[in-house]
């Protein structure tokens, strides 16, 4: 085949899907942009061009600043906890003489399957004060019981907890998929010279599973910057000072219990989520993707 007809070829494939992202996702984006930028309820035709007004009252707006702390709270300690877990199963699973890996990983990866209202529910019936099974825990080891939900400590608590039992199945199995690909070779070479299985997974597995590791931490800071169904499920009602980003962006734009329908200032919010998602990963994958090991 003629290698200036190639071109034109594999445009003509690519077009149909370039036009509906661009379609779909590119122009709401521009678009979301400049709504940032106005003044505008979403219903009126009528947009009021205000400059960077909504960006400045968000640096004074208190309950932005805690739902954006909120949410770094959710980054970094859940991601501390769901990546401690899932290295720690993959060490354990991974071990020889392991029986039922299949069956483990499938059971892990099941709460990703599940609804994020289903589970939401799950968990509201788990730290309800009153009749939930917590409370009931430790009413029955003698502890003091408490209102898990009631306030924004324990709320951070409950969230991390919940979250990281929906999601560590998905990063469990990036990471098993990782290992499936590193030659026993290595494993079996390092035993010879006398390395413990501790010795072996982290001074060989580990190394070997960085780009892995790279591209599912990046995963959990684009998705839990943007995070929204649990937390809303779970808190409408309960406790305002549980927003995240994501919650306090669509209570803005378009209310909760009561209507708001500020487009503008929840898009700029969503502007800022944008620019979060872009500083945070571009930030990570500098400081830790390096060029891949070949093996």
């Amino acid at each position: 085949m003629n290698r200036k007809v190639k071109p034109i070829i594999i445009l003509g494939f690519l077009s149909p899907g370039l036009l509906l992202y661009g379609y779909y996702f590119f122009i709401p984006m521009i678009k979301s942009f400049y709504y940032s930028l106005t003044k505008w309820n979403g219903f009126s035709a009528e947009k009021t061009f205000i400059g960077l007004k909504n960006f400045k009252d968000l640096t004074s707006d208190k309950s932005f600043i805690m739902a954006l702390q909120n949410t770094l709270a959710f980054m970094v300690f859940g991601g501390i906890l769901v990546f401690v877990l899932c290295l720690l199963f993959t060490y354990l699973m991974t071990k020889k003489g392991f029986r039922g890996r299949k069956v483990y990983s499938r059971l892990f990866y099941f709460p990703n399957m599940v609804s994020q209202a289903a589970l939401a529910v799950l968990w509201v019936f788990f730290f309800n004060p009153t009749f939930g099974l917590l409370n009931g825990i430790l009413n029955w080891l003698g502890l003091a019981s408490r209102d898990w939900l009631g306030s924004r400590v324990s709320g951070i608590v409950c969230i991390i907890f919940a979250t990281s039992f929906a999601f560590v199945g998905f990063y469990l199995t990036l990471m098993l998929s990782g290992y499936d690909r590193i030659p026993d070779s290595y494993i079996e070479a390092a035993k010879i010279d006398g390395a413990g299985d501790i010795a072996c997974f982290f001074r060989i597995t580990l190394p070997l599973l960085r780009d892995v590791l790279v591209i599912a931490v990046t995963l959990w800071i684009i998705n839990i910057l943007k995070y929204f169904e649990l937390i809303y499920a779970m808190f409408k009602g309960f406790s305002s000072a549980m927003n995240t980003l994501g919650t306090y962006m669509y209570a803005m734009a378009f209310g909760s219990a009561v209507p708001i329908f500020q487009l503008g200032y929840g898009s700029a919010i969503a502007v800022i989520m944008f620019l979060l998602v872009v500083i945070f990963t571009g930030i990570f994958r500098k400081a830790f993707d390096r060029e891949g090991l070949q093996y």
